[in-house]
């Protein structure tokens, strides 16, 4: 059996997923059945290819050149993205009669990627869906007119009639799709996770990042590390910073790039916020480092975001052993999950008072601190790990593949 994974955001381009893709087309490997990835390159800053995968028995690829272009550049983006499935249709179209099902990874021009595989392939699809679009874009403001969003949502529905089987990432996620007439027997909860073998706690005295930028461990460090988007509120941070001001043994750890990473940086120093502090995005290689040089993860979420997305770096960090503080709306099961298992803490959206008051109170209270930690690591292994889940894509892609029988 060999399994078309299609991705958009190439391995040489920092982002959220790759770790989820590059676990799950190793368990595929581990599980008996070929990969021929289709993966970009844009801009260079990685290897195209992992070492850890790149001369597997079973794996093959072919990497599509795209463009460089500014995420905050919507319709350029959308016609690099259409360009880059076009040329990357002339490539699968060689492996035709090699391949049983794809997996395809959720992107805003996936519908022209279904056009083409329904079309010429005609093998079953398994749509990898990270974030709902143009849903998400259009709640936290990217999308503004409506009749931009109405297209775009007839075209995604094409993507949702064509694949055999949806994965969404959680339940606030599936209550989504539901809400938008997706047939219930599509959709396959699949959170994402870390992986297993991986993701670890590096100690202060190992730590590499506590190193190089010589970070102060006597403080209580708050950090968000990703990307600063359109889902990442962070004003939040800014309002919280503000009350925090004169509390100097709390500090707050930005590490990431992004679309309005140049907006964030000039909002804190006008507001001179000394208590902020900013640093490059970081190489994977140690990102358990990062994850790990902070006493408490920050997640303020924008607007909508936890029903067509999910925080994803909080599994990272309950693999560290490290909890997290989120910003979401109260009327979410992710909302409900975090604060009746004590995994980390949920406060609504909007309320930075109560998000300074529970920064200030685990700062004071290391036994709350230790016990939040103690539940995220139990819950990371039960819940997000990919020793629970990466093995459910073996099963699902074998499933739908013995239904086209």
């Amino acid at each position: 059996m060999k399994i078309l994974y299609f991705i958009f955001e190439g391995f040489d381009t920092p982002n959220g997923t790759n770790h989820l893709a590059l676990t799950t087309m190793h368990t595929l490997l581990d599980n008996g059945i070929e990969v021929y990835l289709m993966t970009s390159h844009s801009k260079g800053l990685y290897p195209d290819i992992p070492d850890s995968i790149k001369n597997r028995k079973g794996f093959t690829y072919s990497i599509i050149p795209r463009g460089k272009v500014e995420k905050r550049k919507f319709f350029d983006r959308y016609k690099d993205g259409m360009l880059y499935q076009i040329n990357a249709s002339k490539e699968w179209k060689k492996h035709i009669d090699e391949i049983d099902a794809v997996i395809l990874q959720s992107t805003h021009t996936a519908f022209f990627s279904s056009f083409l595989l329904h079309k010429y392939l005609k093998k079953p699809v398994v749509y990898n869906n990270f974030d709902v679009f143009p849903d998400g874009p259009h709640l936290f403001g990217a999308i503004n007119n409506k009749a931009v969003f109405f297209v775009l949502s007839v075209l995604q529905n094409y993507v949702y009639k064509t694949s055999s089987r949806i994965v969404v990432i959680s339940e606030d996620m599936k209550q989504t799709f539901l809400r938008k007439h997706i047939e219930e027997e599509k959709l396959v909860i699949i959170p994402n996770w870390y992986d297993s073998s991986a993701v670890k706690e590096v100690k202060e005295k190992e730590n590499q990042f506590i190193k190089k930028y010589e970070i102060d461990r006597s403080k209580f460090i708050i950090q968000y590390a990703g990307n600063i988007g359109y889902t990442f509120n962070y004003h939040a941070v800014i309002e919280v910073a503000k009350l925090l001001k004169n509390d100097i043994n709390i500090e707050i750890h930005i590490i990431g790039t992004g679309g309005f990473e140049d907006d964030f940086k000039k909002e804190a120093l006008d507001n001179k916020l000394t208590n902020i502090r900013f640093f490059p995005w970081q190489d994977s290689s140690i990102i358990n480092d990062v994850y790990s040089a902070c006493d408490i993860e920050f997640v303020p979420l924008s607007k909508g975001v936890i029903y067509t997305s999910f925080p994803s770096k909080c599994t990272l960090l309950m693999a560290c052993g490290r909890t997290s503080l989120c910003m979401c709306e109260k009327k979410s099961d992710f909302y409900r999950k975090v604060n009746s298992e004590k995994f980390g803490i949920c406060v609504s959206r909007t309320d930075y008072e109560k998000a300074a008051e529970k920064i200030r109170e685990l700062a004071d209270n290391k036994e709350m601190l230790s016990l939040l930690e103690g539940n995220a690591k139990l819950c990371g292994e039960k819940y997000y790990s990919s020793a629970v889940n990466a093995i459910k894509y073996v099963n699902l892609v074998k499933e739908i593949v013995e239904e086209q029988k």
